[in-house]
């Protein structure tokens, strides 16, 4: 009855190791194929669902099945079982009736064949209601295991960058036998992306920019979305923490990966959103983040004027009603350097950092001598290697293909040798440039800060103060910054003129009878 009647097979795995390992999927056709021949039916094609659940109908293979009857190009579809089309009961009506409409048969070789009486359509709905409900069940135990795991203190899932999946067969917990553990090759570039937000002169989108450059990239190769970005740097997970749905652990069992320290101070510099470089603006301006006004407490902010055909930047209070005036970014830019004039590092400070920073040089110069001197014996070497190819051409010992083949490789290796030495001077030119902006800033800290580039200013400014507070176009409080405010506290530096307005506590605010200036 069926002759010349054409019919495809449709199979599913439900997951990715059933993909992976063959399981069910080849039985699935051989059984179907079986059938609808015995039937009469030409199998046209056979569709595979590898590894795909079916609560939902985004699978590329049933796609390409409902492509199939609505274009009326086939006459049946055969599956093991109506729970391989779908286990939602909302899906599975949409799709049957499409087969009803189009006249496609549904043939479940392991399910009686329905017509399109109500007995069937009723059993048919009974059916779908219990291939849904088996995946219902089934998600509810899983993630009861799942549950159980995380208070046991084991990430029940893809742990976050920095981190992979190990399996322990020396584990006593059930539970501990795939756990998680750092990942050496990508921890180093989350541990950069800590280290460079937690300086305060860095947004989430210059972090991400930085540690892409050094290496780091997502599973397709490119860079990661600033967003996940953001969510790494606010995953408590780094710090030892575990937090899955209902379970919160402030110890679990994996290693810490970023200093709790270090966490809190990112946290802190989020919060604060606004303030320094937090996020990315069209305009960098220098003081963003540092000036506030005196009157208001609010914070200034600089635009771009248009004074007769010169184009002029000024700094203002941003409160609504305003202050009144506008102050040139280079004039009150200028004000905020001088305050560097009066800060000093002590002597035994400076002797003592010195010190420490002639050490690391030497010990990184000694190293760029060792690597240098390795590079350079391994070119001798290829080029001893090279010499001895070309006399073996004159002398007939090699031929041709073989020499140009040798030649090339030695080449290669000859030009990767070269670009480790450029990198390697390169290092070594930075290295001396750290050197000497910090027996610069210790000997003089207001040429270090004058001479500096923009973003060393800022961080500059970020290491010494916490805010300035100005009026008029006059710096009427300064605020020490807490790391230079722990140098005084300690002795180890002091402010040179004594001034009633300059104050150590960012949290106090000193109020003056009249304006005045420093």
């Amino acid at each position: 009855m069926n002759q010349n009647k054409k019919a495809i097979i449709y199979c599913r795995v439900s997951t990715e190791d059933q993909a992976k390992e063959g399981l069910s999927v080849e039985s699935q056709e051989v059984s179907c194929r079986r059938v609808a021949e015995e039937e009469g039916y030409s199998i046209i094609e056979v569709i595979k669902d590898e590894g795909k659940s079916g609560k939902d109908l985004k699978r590329e293979g049933i796609k390409k099945v409902i492509g199939f009857v609505e274009t009326g190009s086939i006459d049946a579809v055969f599956m093991v079982n109506t729970d391989r089309l779908s286990r939602n009961v909302g899906d599975h009506v949409l799709v049957t009736e499409l087969f009803r409409k189009k006249k496609v048969l549904l043939r479940s070789i392991t399910q009686p064949t329905l017509d399109n009486s109500a007995t069937s359509v009723t059993m048919d709905l009974m059916i779908a209601n219990f291939n849904q409900f088996h995946r219902l069940i089934t998600a509810e135990k899983v993630k009861a295991t799942m549950t159980e795991k995380a208070k046991a203190g084991y990430l029940p899932c893809q742990p976050p960058l920095g981190y992979k999946n190990i399996t322990d067969d020396k584990a006593l917990d059930r539970f501990g036998r795939k756990v998680i553990a750092i990942n050496p090759i990508t921890a180093q570039f989350i541990k950069k992306a800590f280290d460079l937000y937690a300086n305060g002169n860095y947004n989430v989108m210059d972090v991400n920019d930085i540690v892409y450059e050094q290496g780091l990239r997502c599973r397709s190769g490119g860079k990661l979305a600033d967003s996940r970005m953001y969510e790494i740097l606010s995953n408590r997970f780094y710090i030892g923490e575990l937090h899955w749905g209902d379970v919160h652990l402030t110890t679990a069992k994996h290693e810490a990966l970023i200093d709790k320290d270090v966490f809190e101070r990112v946290q802190k510099i989020m919060a604060s959103n606004n303030k320094h470089s937090c996020r990315r603006r069209k305009f960098d301006w220098l003081l963003n983040g540092f000036i506030f006004c005196y009157k208001h407490g609010c914070r200034y902010t600089a635009e771009w004027h248009l004074n007769k055909k010169v184009k002029v930047a000024y700094y203002h209070c941003t409160n609504r009603s305003g202050c009144g005036k506008y102050f040139e970014q280079n004039k009150l830019e200028s004000k905020v350097a001088d305050e560097f004039k009066k800060l000093e590092f002590t002597k035994d400070f400076i002797d003592t950092v010195i010190e420490k920073a002639k050490n690391i040089f030497y010990e990184k110069r000694n190293m760029y001598d060792a690597k240098k001197s390795a590079l350079i014996n391994q070119r001798t070497a290829y080029e001893c290697k090279r010499k001895t190819a070309e006399d073996k051409l004159f002398s007939k010992v090699i031929s041709d293909d073989d020499f140009v083949r040798i030649r090339t490789e030695i080449d290669n290796d000859l030009q990767s040798i070269d670009t480790k030495l450029r990198d390697l001077e390169k290092e070594r030119s930075v290295n001396i440039d750290i050197a000497r902006e910090i027996l610069n800033l210790t000997s003089n800290i207001y040429e270090t800060y004058k001479n500096a580039t923009p973003r060393l200013k800022k961080q500059l400014l970020g290491f010494f103060w916490e805010r300035f507070e100005v009026s008029d176009g006059l710096i009427i409080k300064s605020v020490l910054g807490p790391l230079f405010t722990a140098l005084v506290a300690l002795e180890k530096a002091h402010y040179k003129t004594e001034n009633p307005y300059i104050t150590m506590d960012s949290n106090s605010f000193i109020k003056l009878p009249t304006m005045c200036a420093q």
